[in-house]
């Protein structure tokens, strides 16, 4: 059955808006922890909750990398240099819906060959959610994307689905591990996190002992490209 609750689509309208304000505040001499300040303010402005911050006591509304850090990099004061590479990792909860996005920008620089592959797995693969598809349809399109670009999707942290949680099945790998038939069948009413996480190196990434920040191997760069979609008859439904 598919969703009609106005109210997600509200919410993820309202988190699209502040994504783009964040990464919009990406500059060469900002102070890496204003985003988390503005985030806070921008999410409790809108009526909404910071639903990052519940998730394991993790405490903060964004998760914010640079350069070769992966996922989940709390929110630290770091004085952002031309050409870092920033990802925007950023949730919120509004009226019992969880919506989550990320987007990844060079400060002070135009895009480069790293940056567009992203964005173009990203476009692709939401294009691949439409109900009779499988989950493995979407992973097969990143990897694919990616490797010919001769970049690496992540393997150990992937998408997933959600809703009600921020963490719902199905989880959607950025790389086609099993055959596509023993993947989730995607189906209308499904609400997803299309994420496309990608090394500019090799796959492998390391935990530091804090044990939240991942960050490449290899010290080469990550980004990270994400919406939250719904799966609708009609096709998919971008909500951020």
């Amino acid at each position: 059955m598919e969703i009609r609750d106005d109210s997600f689509y509200k919410g993820g309208g309202i988190l699209g808006n502040i994504r783009r304000q964040l990464i919009g505040m990406v500059k060469p001499g900002l102070d890496l922890f204003e985003i988390e300040t503005s985030a806070r303010k921008l999410i409790a402005s809108a009526g909404a909750i910071p639903n990052f911050a519940f998730v394991d006591k993790y405490g903060f509304a964004t998760c914010l990398m640079v350069n070769d850090e992966v996922v989940h990099c709390r929110p630290r004061h770091y004085r952002i240099a031309e050409g870092d590479l920033v990802t925007v990792d950023v949730g919120l909860e509004w009226h019992g819906w969880q919506l989550d996005t990320a987007d990844s920008i060079l400060a002070g620089r135009p895009d480069d060959k790293f940056i567009l592959a992203g964005r173009q797995a990203l476009k692709k693969a939401i294009m691949a959610a439409k109900s009779g598809n499988r989950i493995g349809h979407i992973s097969r399109i990143i990897q694919e994307i990616l490797k010919k670009n001769g970049f690496s999707p992540v393997r150990q942290y992937c998408g997933h689905g959600i809703g009600r949680q921020i963490h719902e099945d199905p989880q959607i790998p950025c790389f086609l591990g099993d055959p596509i038939a023993k993947t989730p069948l995607i189906k209308a009413g499904m609400a997803l996190a299309v994420e496309v996480m990608m090394n500019e190196g090799g796959y492998k990434v390391v935990l530091d002992k804090d044990g939240w920040r991942a960050r490449t191997a290899d010290g080469s760069r990550s980004a990270q490209f994400e919406h939250s979609i719904l799966v609708t008859d009609r096709g998919p439904k971008i909500l951020t």
